[in-house]
C-alpha cells in the first residue's frame, strides 16, 4: 500500500503540474492574443463614424468578450498581479492614445467583470468579457483510471516477486527444529533474504550438532550400562530371598528398558549432525554380546 500510494501520488503530482503548466502556457498565448484583436477592433472603429459603430460590434466581437458603446460597470480599485500584466500588454498594444481599466458590472458581488476603453473622440467603448468554462476531455478520466490500474498492477507482480522469498522463510522458521533432516534453504534472491536464509541454515545446522552431540551423550550412556545391569541381575538370580530378589529384577528390568528407549532415540535420529557423530551413535546403539 505504501508503494501504491507513493506512486498515485507521483503520478497525480505530475500530472497536476503538466496541467498548470499547460493552463499559463494558454493564459499567456491568449492574453497576447487577446490584446492584439482589441488593439485591431479598436483601431477598426476608431476609423468608422459613429453612427457606423454599432453595426460592426458583433463583427469585431469575440466568444468570450463582446463590445459596448458605452461605459457601463465601476472601476476596479484593486487589480491583481496577474490582471496587471493582461492589463498592460492590452495598454501597449493599444497604443498612447487609448487607456484601458478593468471594470465591475455587478460591483457587490464582482463576479462579471469587463474592460473601459475611450477611442480617439473619447466615446467610452467597454468590453464585456464572457470566461471560458474549464472543460475536461471525456477521455482524461478513463485514461487516468487505466493508469492507475497499470500501476496497481505492476504493484501487485513487484509485491508478489518479494513476498515468495519471505514466504519461503516463514515456513523455514514455523519448521525450525522439529524436522532437522530438511533440506537447507536456497541462499538466493535479495540480499537482505539471503543473509536471513544463511542464518537460518547455519541455525539449523547448530541444532543438529547440538542434538546429535546429545544423542551420542544418550547411546553412549545406555550401551555402557548395560554390563554393569547383567551383572546385576545375574548376582539378583543367586540371593536367597525370593521377594527381595523379585523386586531387585523388576527394577533391573524397568532400567533395562529405559536403555531399550535411550538406543531407539538414538537409531531414530541416526544420520543428523556430522556424519562422525551419527556413526559413534549407531556404533553405541549396538547391544553387547
Amino acid at each position: 500500500m505504501i508503494l501504491f500510494s507513493g506512486l498515485v501520488v507521483a503520478h497525480v503530482l505530475a500530472f497536476v503540474l503538466i496541467a498548470l503548466d499547460r493552463i499559463a502556457i494558454e493564459d499567456e498565448m491568449g492574453s497576447k492574443f487577446a490584446a492584439g484583436d482589441i488593439a485591431d477592433a479598436v483601431a477598426i472603429l476608431d476609423h468608422l463614424k459613429p453612427e457606423e459603430r454599432p453595426a460592426w460590434l458583433d463583427r469585431v466581437s469575440r466568444r468570450n468578450w463582446r463590445y459596448i458603446l458605452s461605459d457601463e460597470g465601476e472601476l476596479e480599485a484593486e487589480t491583481p498581479k496577474r490582471r496587471q500584466a493582461n492589463i498592460a500588454r492590452l495598454r501597449a498594444a493599444l497604443g498612447p492614445d487609448h487607456d484601458a481599466n478593468f471594470v465591475h458590472f455587478d460591483p457587490p458581488q464582482r463576479l462579471r467583470r469587463g474592460i473601459r476603453m475611450h477611442l480617439k473622440d473619447g466615446s467610452p467603448v467597454t468590453i464585456a468579457i464572457f470566461p471560458a468554462k474549464e472543460i475536461i476531455s471525456p477521455w482524461l478520466p478513463a485514461a487516468l483510471a487505466v493508469q492507475l490500474c497499470i500501476i496497481a498492477f505492476f504493484v501487485w507482480v513487484a509485491v508478489k516477486l518479494a513476498t515468495q522469498p519471505l514466504a519461503r522463510l516463514e515456513r523455514a522458521a514455523n519448521g525450525l527444529g522439529s524436522d532437522l533432516r530438511a533440506e537447507p534453504l536456497p541462499e538466493d534472491g535479495p540480499k537482505e533474504v539471503a543473509r536471513t536464509a544463511a542464518a537460518l541454515n547455519a541455525m539449523q545446522r547448530r541444532i543438529a550438532e547440538q542434538v546429535a552431540e546429545r544423542i551420542q551423550i544418550l547411546a553412549a550412556i545406555s550401551h555402557d550400562l548395560q554390563t554393569p545391569i547383567t551383572r546385576m541381575r545375574l548376582r539378583a538370580d543367586f540371593l536367597g530371598d525370593s521377594d527381595a530378589r523379585e523386586k531387585l529384577q523388576g527394577d533391573l528390568q524397568e532400567m533395562q528398558t529405559l536403555i531399550k528407549q535411550g538406543l531407539a532415540l538414538a537409531r531414530e535420529y541416526d544420520g543428523i549432525g556430522p556424519q562422525a557423530t551419527a556413526h559413534v551413535a549407531v556404533e553405541a546403539s549396538r547391544e553387547p554380546s
